[in-house]
């Protein structure tokens, strides 16, 4: 219970004082103890300490505060949980605003970069608002001393119970090599959306394009034959539905778990042997693209074809050689010990 403690209060702290700083508070609740404690010892002196959180902020190293320490851990649950959903929303309002109005007149890799572009920057606008207005609002509450006030009638501002020490029997403690960072997360999810309109639209996006300074970029013909990507159409779906789901359950989980590792390698494995078993069809390059691209290079059609074949091969041999690497890694993560 002492050591879970600790590890709660030194996990909002820094990385560069986490190590003294969990020292200076095991000898500090040791020499608060009795030789031979007993549990109820234990829970009485942490119960003194305080909720994990507030004690957190009284270790900070700076005296004076923007957003007060006794706000602080409010402020800071507040904007983890408005910027997910502010991204979501204009992520989601940037995606249906473009589809709707994309007529079809430019080609569909510029609408999608376009598309990328004015959410990227939309993102930032929104974000930039959400910081200021939330930390504007805590400045405000704080300094008229209606904190208490607002947080009675806000229920996510609220803890919904006070801290005692039997709160920290459902904590988890997560050791640096095993946690699964929230990017990861976010950009495992950005990877499935991007391979999945990829896949699926790759007769409108992988081609070859020609530019012109008055209509920007359009699309040629297609590089790849969309009939025999999509042959593979069901393990693809499998894929992508499982990759979702995993991806949810490391969200869920935090951490780097066997049973994670084995559906991690599983995964990877089908999406290789899939990859290999698309990339050695004969048909898979669309028939016209050879001749055009030879005839750009000036070159011949047998040596485009053929230096595809080798630029795929590599490819093959790159996605064998790095997924087997990723799956050791994460068997290596899922092994570590508290």
């Amino acid at each position: 219970m002492i050591e879970v403690y600790i590890y709660e209060v030194t996990r909002r702290l820094p990385k560069k004082i986490r190590a003294d700083k969990g020292l200076e508070l095991k000898s500090k609740i040791e020499g608060m103890l009795p030789d031979n404690y007993s549990e109820l010892e234990v829970k009485e002196v942490l119960l003194k300490l305080g909720n994990p959180a507030a004690l957190a902020t009284s270790y900070q190293d700076t005296s004076t505060h923007l957003i007060g320490p006794e706000v602080y851990s409010t402020y800071i649950r507040t904007i983890k949980l408005v910027i997910p959903w502010a991204i979501f929303i204009t992520i989601l309002v940037q995606i249906i605003e473009n589809t709707v109005l994309y007529t079809g007149e430019v080609a569909l890799l510029t609408a999608i970069i376009k598309t990328f572009s004015i959410t990227v920057a939309n993102i930032i606008s929104v974000l930039f608002h959400v910081l200021f207005w939330v930390t504007i609002t805590f400045i405000v509450i704080e300094r008229t001393g209606n904190f208490d006030n607002v947080k009675d009638h806000i229920p996510f501002l609220t803890d919904q119970q006070q801290w005692t020490p039997d709160d920290l029997n459902k904590v988890k403690i997560i050791t640096h090599d095993k946690y699964i960072p929230l990017n990861d997360i976010v950009f495992s999810f950005l990877g499935i959306a991007i391979f999945s309109v990829v896949y699926f639209k790759a007769n409108d996006l992988i081609g070859i394009y020609t530019s012109d300074e008055r209509d920007g970029l359009t699309f040629v013909m297609p590089i790849f034959n969309q009939e025999i990507l999509l042959f593979y159409k069901p393990i693809i779906v499998f894929c992508i539905v499982l990759s979702i789901a995993l991806t949810f359950y490391k969200w869920k989980v935090s951490q780097w778990t066997i049973q994670i590792a084995v559906l991690n390698a599983f995964l990877q494995v089908v999406t290789t042997i899939v990859f290999i078993l698309i990339a050695r069809q004969p048909d898979l390059i669309h028939g016209p693209a050879i001749p055009y691209i030879a005839a750009i290079l000036e070159t011949t059609a047998s040596k485009v074809a053929f230096s595809i074949d080798r630029i795929l091969f590599v490819i093959i041999a790159i996605s064998i050689v790095a997924n087997g690497i990723d799956i050791f890694n994460r068997f290596k993560k899922a092994r570590i010990k508290h």
